[in-house]
């Protein structure tokens, strides 16, 4: 009898060293929004109410047998599984890779609120044969979490909020730019406000509302732009034909001091012919014997 269960035990662990673990990689495939969100501190996947969720799957076949799918169930926190039936079982043979690529309708925020994310489970139904009767055996494939569903508020205010996260340091209390511009300063100041009430309101789950604050501080940011951009560009239009006036200013003082200098030096050289015109003239000038009284 301790033979045949020693016999038994090394069996069952022949099988066990067998069967090795599924390759497996997953991906959500088009989010509406991936990324940072503030209010739950996660980086979330998130897909809009009524939109699609999709994502794909592929598994290897890693056993030393086939393995026979009949349906890929997804199943989601708020309390619903999403299930894929074959018609005919889908074979896997040893050593080969199928993708699954599944999708469905995302709920409304009412099914699954959005004020928090939620985890997810996918599974494989394998059956023992690709004819009936079967005899079913699920396996575990995959899990997660951050996975969020967004009203259009919700992905408005993500939206706003990383466009200027990336160059806020994540804080909606300071802005790093000195500017110049009175107009653009307000402006910007404006803006600021607006989305920090904005922050403060998303963070408190009012979505609609902190989508109103965001986008007017993100229109009062783009006029600011608009307004630095004017003032500086003209600015700096006026500095360029300051600098040319001057220029010119400069290059008429060097072409008049050049101009009177030659005009000094053929002064001075007519003076030399002069002077050597004299001379030359006396010079051929014929001389009278004067006479000598005795």
């Amino acid at each position: 009898m301790l033979s045949l269960l020693l016999l038994s035990i090394l069996a069952v662990a022949a099988v066990n060293q067998a069967k090795a673990a599924p390759m497996i990689n997953f991906a959500w495939l088009e989010p509406d929004y991936v990324g940072e969100d503030p209010r739950t501190g996660e980086n979330i996947f998130g897909y809009l109410e009524g939109n699609d969720w999709n994502y794909t799957m592929s598994y290897t076949n890693t056993d030393p047998v086939a393995i026979n799918v009949s349906a890929v169930r997804t199943y989601f926190s708020w309390g619903q599984n999403y299930t894929y039936s074959y018609a005919t079982p889908l074979q896997i043979l040893p050593g080969t890779t199928y993708v699954f690529n599944m999708f469905n309708v995302t709920p409304s925020v009412t099914q699954a609120p959005e004020y928090w994310t939620y985890s997810y489970q996918v599974y494989i139904e394998n059956v023992n044969g690709t004819s009936p009767p079967y005899t079913n055996y699920t396996m575990f494939a995959w899990s997660g979490s951050h996975f969020a569903v967004l009203s259009t508020d919700h992905l408005t205010d993500l939206e706003i909020w990383f466009k200027y996260s990336m160059f806020l340091g994540g804080s909606m209390t300071s802005f790093p730019f000195f500017l110049n511009f009175t107009q653009a300063q307000v402006l910007f100041t404006q803006g600021m406000f607006e989305l920090s009430q904005g922050y403060e309101m998303y963070l408190a789950g009012m979505f609609g509302t902190a989508r109103t604050h965001l986008q007017n501080g993100d229109a009062l940011f783009n006029e600011a732009i608009t307004s630095w951009n004017e003032t500086g560009s003209a600015l700096d239009n006026a500095n360029v034909n300051f600098q040319n006036a001057q220029g010119n200013y400069f290059n008429a003082l060097a072409d008049s001091s050049r101009a009177n200098g030659y005009g000094w030096l053929l002064f001075g050289l007519g003076w030399v012919f002069i002077g050597i015109g004299v001379i030359a003239y006396g010079a051929r000038r014929p001389k009278t014997v004067q006479a000598v009284q005795s």
